[in-house]
């Protein structure tokens, strides 16, 4: 039996188990978005349940693209758990047994983005013990992530981590366990440097931080043009497998998911060829100035699905102390994915749109009748960077539909992180 959780979660699916772990995809009701939750069978000991919730409190103290996100976690009278993102469920490990390894063209940014993630979960002192390719999520429209953590350590230094994680990226990208093959031996165009900087660490000569670099500085392979959507076609079964999952929930709590959700609405990335218009910059409006009632919501068809959703409503309020903040990127946002943004139904035709936030955030303004499955779908309407200065742009009548607000580059802030603050968006009759 499962142990007694927050009412605010509500179990769906047993997923399985790892090791002495169950898996359940769940439903954060209170916020209305997909969770996993991790628990510890009921005849583990006190000492497990500490241990466990040491490990994931630890990664929990970190908030990178490349960590899955721990949101809560507990202990009850006869177990402990953890609440985390879902990001898809798809692992390294289910890709090689769908014989389908990391997309050359995406190894580089995603393994040493994964490097410098666990470098920094060990700069603040943790130590994963358990990673192999079960660990490792990756799955259309997300980022590589490592996952797993409260697993029973099978080691206790974080020179094997990083030993682990090396071995973990060498077998995602090229397809096998045989431990003397590298990407350069079966890939045409990788580098040897590559096969240098993973064979340094399995070796341990490198940690994390130095396997990272190493990696960033390998030149990135070049392939033919094809069709964006090709290196996703051979993970069709498992696309199908998490719309099933999230179908089956959907009917079991009575409620839909959210409509920008990667679970049920896949998206492509593609360069987008359209043109645009210039914003101008005019001082701040007049509080109480007209403005067309919008519901709000965020739109991460790139990344996990969620983005700071419970500030989402400080975009439209009216009150500039207020305001929609995206995460903090450990890299520019054009290195982790296309890009980040809101979506705005309103009531009624705007004329003239007015966005204040972070300078230097580099957006877009689009427009389409409804949620599309593909994200160039969208109307390109304008595209401009905030200033100190309200940007305001003059835009088409268009009747009905949804306006999307899509943020493509972010500030850097002191500490090298990236992040922007919206705080107002105003449609104007």
């Amino acid at each position: 039996m499962p142990p007694r959780l927050p009412d605010r979660y509500r179990l769906n699916i047993r997923l399985g188990s790892d090791g002495d772990i169950e898996e359940w995809f769940a439903q954060d009701e209170a916020l209305a978005r997909p969770v996993l939750i991790r628990y510890l069978a009921p005849e583990s000991s006190i000492p497990r349940h500490a241990a466990f919730l040491e490990n994931v409190r630890s990664a929990a103290a970190l908030n990178d693209i490349h960590l899955q996100k721990v949101f809560a976690a507990g202990e009850t009278s006869a177990s402990a758990y953890s609440v985390s993102e879902w990001d898809g469920g798809v692992t390294i490990a289910d890709r090689l047994r769908a014989d389908e390894a990391i997309p050359v063209v995406e190894f580089l940014p995603n393994a040493s983005g994964l490097c410098l993630a666990l470098s920094r979960f060990h700069e603040l002192g943790g130590v994963h013990g358990a990673i192999d390719a079960s660990s490792v999520h990756f799955s259309a429209a997300h980022p590589v992530k490592l996952g797993a953590f409260g697993r029973e350590n099978r080691w206790s230094d974080q020179e094997e981590d990083t030993m682990a994680l090396a071995e973990v990226l060498r077998t995602a990208i090229t397809g096998t366990e045989d431990t003397s093959v590298f990407p350069s031996d079966v890939i045409d165009g990788v580098h040897p440097s590559v096969d240098a900087a993973l064979r340094a660490g399995i070796s341990g000569t490198l940690d994390a931080a130095a396997l990272a670099r190493s990696l960033q500085a390998a030149p990135h392979v070049v392939q033919a043009e094809e069709s964006p959507i090709k290196p996703w076609r051979s993970l069709a079964l498992f696309g199908l497998i998490v719309v099933l999952i999230a179908f089956v929930a959907a009917i079991g709590l009575a409620a839909d998911f959210d409509p920008d959700s990667p679970v049920l609405y896949p998206v492509i990335a593609r360069p987008a060829t359209s043109t645009s218009t210039t914003p101008t910059q005019i001082a701040d409006p007049v509080d109480g100035s007209e403005r067309l009632v919008a519901q709000v919501i965020v739109y991460d068809p790139l990344g996990d699905g969620t983005e700071s959703d419970d500030t989402v409503g400080g975009t439209t309020d009216g009150n500039r102390s207020t305001a929609w903040t995206t995460e903090a990127y450990s890299r520019p946002l054009s290195e982790v994915k296309e890009g980040v943004g809101l979506v705005f139904d309103l009531e009624g035709a705007p004329e003239t749109v007015f966005i204040a936030g972070s300078p230097g955030t580099v957006f877009t303004l689009g427009w389409i009748a409804s949620i599309p499955d593909d994200l160039f779908e969208w109307e390109h309407i304008a595209r401009g960077t905030l200033q100190q200065a309200e940007s305001r742009i003059q835009v088409p009548v268009r009747g009905g539909g949804l306006w999307l607000l899509w943020l493509t580059d972010l500030p850097e802030r002191p500490d090298g992180s990236y992040q922007a603050r919206i705080s107002d968006v105003r449609f104007a009759p």
